[in-house]
């Protein structure tokens, strides 16, 4: 089986005759079909063997690099992708696997057949020349990875000997913000981050940046944006247009911040509200209380998201109507960033004013996470039991009334903190954000919260 789409991005387009098997008996034929609904709700590719199998079955395939409509909205970083030098994409995209939902583990070994003076990584190993990897695990763990493979450079080093060994940034071309800068940045935020969320994993944690062909504007600028996987992210960027190191560095960290913001089950759009929205959230409040962000530039960066939303056309929209139309219309695109950030920061506030200080989101967001890696049950059940317990039913019935996208979200005082006023920026739209209370010094540790 293999991904037809993965969020409005083709995969490999294999058909009928680009999988062929063997077994010990030979050839073996291969019936084909396709559904418009498979594993993790996306349409797939689906190859059945003819006649019953013996002995170990091998496939062969080869995956061509997507031609790229540049007059396109840049979308999710899953496809194969050619670069000066190699290539980039995901194994989700070109991998074809048996049931890829299966809880079996399965012996995994990777293979790179590259010449000596090349190197290759993916989200579990790197290494320079021929070289194997092997794992033992469900087949998501292949599927949901990064890689990259050709003249590849590496930070800190290649193969990855940070400390640890766990952060690795792999690249094909020079880039246009400092990478060295970056790596260290992204190091820094991933030891405070994995401490935050009680994350104990010995795994490494790998870094991709691609080149972007796409003219219209991304997340961060024109034909800029990020994706991410299991403890992996890839960005991509445009050639011929500069991105301040800034804009990188808090695209980096919100892409980073998904490792610990899954949703499982429901649809898109509830994933999307909850992953996206708490990645925008927990990426600045955890760079703020890191000391990574002034609290000067934290409260601009929440301005400015703030105002994006506002501003944002679709933003009447309900979660589900702004999903369907999300890799059409970049504005729908963006609403569960801004919605989802303006509700975490509320239901913050609503913590820490009911238990005078005592309670927060962190109170709600790691049992929900920890939830998650005990049985991977975190989702809509879950998240609104801890809702529930902490606010009480009408934080929930909050919750869906949001969704719906009337009427619009307004931050509550206490959003930001104590020093911080809630103010209306605009009549037309209306646009609320946050400003320094008089007399307020915000440099004061009161102030983070």
């Amino acid at each position: 089986m293999l991904p037809k789409t993965i969020a409005s991005v083709p995969s490999a387009q294999y058909g009928c005759d680009g999988v062929t098997a063997t077994d010990d008996k030979g050839d073996l034929a291969l019936g084909f079909h396709e559904v418009d609904q498979g594993a993790f709700g996306l349409p797939y590719q689906i190859w059945t063997a003819q006649r019953a199998t013996e002995g170990p079955v091998s496939i062969k395939f080869t995956a061509d690099p997507a031609v790229v409509n540049t007059s396109a909205l840049p979308g999710p970083h899953f496809d194969l992708r050619n670069a000066t030098g190699g290539l980039t994409g995901s194994m989700w995209a070109v991998v074809p696997v048996p049931n890829p939902m299966s809880n079996d583990d399965y012996n995994v070994t990777v293979s790179w057949n590259i010449t000596s003076l090349q190197s290759a990584a993916y989200t579990w190993a790197d290494g320079v020349g021929p070289h194997s990897s092997s794992f033992v695990g469900p087949l998501t763990q292949l599927t949901q990875t990064f890689f990259i493979v050709g003249d590849v450079k590496g930070y800190p080093s290649l193969p990855a000997t940070g400390p640890d060994n766990k952060l690795g940034v792999y690249w094909l071309e020079k880039t246009p913000f400092d990478i060295n800068e970056v790596g260290r940045y992204l190091q820094t935020l991933l030891a405070y981050s994995t401490k935050f969320w009680q994350d104990n994993s010995t795994e490494p944690y790998r870094v991709f940046i691609r080149i972007n062909e796409e003219q219209r504007s991304g997340t961060v600028g024109p034909g800029a944006g990020g994706t991410a996987l299991l403890r992996s992210f890839l960005f991509g960027y445009r050639r011929d247009v500069g991105l301040s190191l800034d804009k990188v560095t808090t695209l980096l960290a919100h892409e980073m911040t998904h490792n610990w913001t899954p949703w499982s089950g429901g649809t898109n759009a509830e994933q999307s509200r909850y992953n996206e929205g708490a990645a925008e959230f927990w990426s600045l409040r955890l760079l703020w209380r890191a000391g990574m962000l002034s609290t000067e530039r934290y409260l601009d960066e929440m301005n400015t998201r703030a105002s994006e939303y506002y501003q944002n056309p679709t933003n009447n929209r309900s979660d589900e109507s702004a999903q369907e139309v999300a890799w059409e219309i970049r504005d729908a695109q963006r609403i569960p960033y801004g919605r989802g950030m303006l509700h975490f920061a509320n239901i913050d506030a609503q913590m820490r004013a009911k238990s005078n200080g005592a309670q927060k989101l962190d109170d709600l967001a790691i049992p929900f996470l920890q939830a998650c890696r005990q049985d991977g049950n975190c989702g809509s059940k879950e998240w609104f039991s801890l809702l529930r317990s902490a606010l009480g039913q009408e934080a929930v019935d909050e919750w869906n009334k949001v969704s719906s996208g009337q009427p619009l979200i307004k931050p509550v005082e206490g959003s930001l903190g104590p020093c911080f006023d809630v103010v209306q920026n605009g009549t037309s739209p209306v646009v609320y954000v946050w400003k320094v209370k008089e007399g307020r010094n915000i440099s004061s540790a009161e102030c983070l919260i």
